[in-house]
């Protein structure tokens, strides 16, 4: 089952190269911890958090899902990831990167005020984005999110899958983010252990969301190490 396939080399590369993803969710740590310190402020204006927040965590995002495909296809192409692989990625693929998650974020966003469902659904439909902006950053922002959905609505049980992951991802995340919040409110403690669980989460995720994209899109280099 690709699942399952997709699930056991991304356990795979994050024993072999732990440190290096974590590190990549650096970012995305900063933000969340933000987010708590400014939460007492936030809840008195949510549409403006919203306005504010919500791009902002989709381009990170965007940006650590991109990284994680970079050191995955070093592995795969049997070379050692590191930082250097990171000098490749161009003031134009990060333009892309900004555009393209400013764009979800909207349809995200415009998707849950309509009801709840759809904002799923075009999360999964462009979840693929970043790493078409990494294989080719020489296209249109239209046509990254017209491949990724493509691919992402190529049959039912691949459009079910995806939606599968993005759920299953605030199911995860959102609810630990609420309990560790309820333990310690506010507190430093709390703030960091939000803030690690994310990475960690997000760095297993995020690898998953690599090898599945690689398996359904069969990539040779996926298919020659698999």
């Amino acid at each position: 089952m690709i699942v399952l396939k997709s699930v056991k080399l991304a356990t795979k590369s994050l024993q072999k190269h732990f440190r290096l993803l974590f590190l990549l969710q650096i970012p995305v740590g900063i933000l969340v911890a933000t987010q708590s310190l400014l939460e007492p402020y936030l809840e008195s204006s949510p549409i403006l958090a919203l306005i504010f927040l919500l791009p902002l965590f989709s381009f990170v995002s965007s940006v650590c899902t991109a990284l994680t495909y970079l050191v995955i296809q070093s592995e795969l192409s049997g070379n050692h990831p590191n930082f250097k692989n990171f000098r490749n990625l161009s003031s134009t693929q990060m333009k892309q990167l900004a555009l393209c998650s400013l764009l979800v974020s909207v349809f995200f966003g415009l998707g849950l005020a309509a009801l709840i469902l759809p904002g799923f659904y075009f999360l999964a439909c462009y979840l693929f984005v970043p790493i078409l902006v990494i294989s080719d950053p020489n296209r249109k922002v239209s046509e990254y999110l017209a491949e990724s959905k493509q691919v992402v609505s190529q049959d039912k049980k691949t459009l079910i899958t995806t939606m599968l992951f993005v759920i299953i991802g605030f199911l995860v995340e959102i609810p630990i983010s609420q309990f560790v919040a309820l333990i310690a409110r506010f507190t430093g403690a709390a703030i960091f252990i939000d803030s690690v669980f994310t990475m960690l989460f997000g760095m297993f995720f995020d690898c998953i969301v690599v090898f599945y994209f690689l398996a359904i899109s069969r990539k040779e280099s996926y298919e020659a190490n698999c």
